[in-house]
């Protein structure tokens, strides 16, 4: 009896034991798959909140990087998920795990995205990006001017023909100007790469390799030159009949207020933006105000900030990210960060949740229309959108530091520009200036050693 009783007490014990085991195995499973998210849009916080609020299956963390597509390229420990610029070009998108069972598994409906920007993100056959977001140049006009203007693209013919009609002067001193390309350096630049200058990441060059003087098949970068002298040569003759002293006298006279102020002061004709930051305008200059859309090949002119995700080789929980994919490719859930944002009271300083327009036309349509109603203007038509360019994870950096102020330089020396270009002088000049950059070791350049 006493050996019957001890095996029964063992018999508990054991039992205990594997209920414990049970419950804290049970406990373990219960515990939400999580995912890192790198990004470089901060707002997207908002999203992560929300979507853990709703989940107990997955849960996401966000952490910002200033420059996400360059972190991915020097790490060994990827995050789950990358949602940033500068993720189209090759070097970046070899990182990547394409993302068709996005489609196939979690049902992301590739109709609700506009398609040249869903194209973009492929390779061959393979989804390897998917579209977040985007940006594009506006051209800001007072309402009273436009009223009957009819076309809501502009070409460089048409700007520059309103423009010469504009500009005026009064006792010999240039009173008013119709446009100038460089006004806005981000325009000048983004109207540039929409005309296929070809700048993009060299497949041959080496990144712990010096670039050879001389030999710009060693550099990093490539562009098509004869694009680029005919770009800079047609943006020079935006403002051709006003001399550069006198642009230069205007733009010492005038131009110490925001420029949709010369505007609403009929002191200029058009003043290029982004769209995003239109919307972000004062209501009391925007009720007076309307904006068109610069075009380049009847296309809009896409700034560099468009975002893409997608999700690094050898990443940890990808099931996560996807599923947070999901979420935030659903427009009704984009409708939910637009809402809590507003509660948070993020809006109107905030265009929306990803720092410009959607990538979801409905998105656009519904939830960017009530917040921005001066979006009914000039509703984005998904035939006029173009691929973004593919450009590499360092031009943030290369456009502060060089590109802008050498295309600033060409815009500004003057009369002799045209036949200058004709002998193929911008070119030489881009490339002797280029080498003399590169020469300098940009921290790009020398972080990629």
């Amino acid at each position: 009896m006493k050996r019957e009783g001890f095996f029964r007490g063992v018999q508990a014990c054991v039992d205990a034991l594997a209920l414990c085991v049970l419950v804290l195995f049970n406990s373990c499973n219960q515990s939400p798959q999580s995912a890192l998210i790198w990004t470089d849009i901060p707002e997207l916080v908002v999203a992560a909140q929300l979507f853990n609020r709703e989940n107990d299956q997955f849960a996401v963390d966000v952490e910002y990087k200033e420059n996400a597509a360059t972190a991915l390229m020097k790490t060994n420990k990827p995050p789950s998920l990358i949602i940033a610029k500068f993720l189209l070009s090759k070097p970046v998108i070899r990182k990547l795990d394409p993302l068709d069972d996005l489609f196939s598994r979690y049902y992301v409906d590739p109709n609700d995205m506009y398609s040249a920007l869903l194209d973009a993100g492929k390779q061959g056959v393979q989804q390897i990006l998917l579209p977040v977001s985007f940006d594009c140049m506006v051209l800001v006009e007072r309402k009273s001017d436009s009223l009957g203007a009819g076309a809501s693209m502009l070409d460089l013919d048409a700007i520059r023909e309103a423009g010469d009609k504009f500009t005026r002067t009064e006792k010999g001193v240039l009173s008013a100007m119709g446009f100038s390309s460089v006004w806005n350096m981000e325009f000048a630049e983004s109207w540039l790469l929409a005309q296929d200058a070809g700048f993009s990441p060299n497949p041959n060059w080496k990144q712990t390799s010096v670039p050879k003087s001389g030999d710009a098949k060693t550099w990093p970068l490539l562009w098509n030159k004869d694009r680029l002298e005919q770009s800079v040569l047609a943006l020079n003759s935006l403002d051709s009949k006003v001399k550069k002293d006198d642009a230069d006298a205007f733009a010492f006279s005038y131009f110490n207020k925001p420029g949709y102020q010369l505007v609403l002061e009929n002191r200029v004709l058009f003043w290029p933006m982004k769209a995003s930051d239109f919307f972000k305008l004062p209501y009391s200059a925007k009720s007076q105000l309307r904006y068109r859309y610069p075009a380049a090949n009847q296309k809009l002119i896409l700034t560099e900030g468009t975002r893409y995700l997608g999700v690094p080789k050898g990443a940890k929980g990808k099931k996560a990210a996807f599923a947070f994919s999901k979420w935030l490719l659903t427009p009704a859930n984009q409708e939910k960060i637009w809402k809590e944002m507003e509660t948070q009271r993020l809006l109107p300083d905030h265009v929306g949740p990803l720092d410009g327009f959607s990538s979801l036309k409905q998105t656009n349509e519904t939830v960017l229309s009530r917040y921005f109603p001066e979006y009914a203007q000039n509703k984005i038509v998904a035939g006029t959108l173009r691929s973004p360019v593919a450009l590499p994870d360092y031009w943030d950096s290369f456009s502060r530091d060089f590109f802008e102020v050498w295309l600033k330089t060409m815009l500004t020396r003057g009369e002799g520009t045209e036949s200058d270009a004709q002998k193929g002088t911008i070119g030489e000049d881009f490339q002797a200036s280029f080498e003399q950059y590169l020469g300098t070791m940009p921290d790009w350049l020398a972080s990629s050693r």
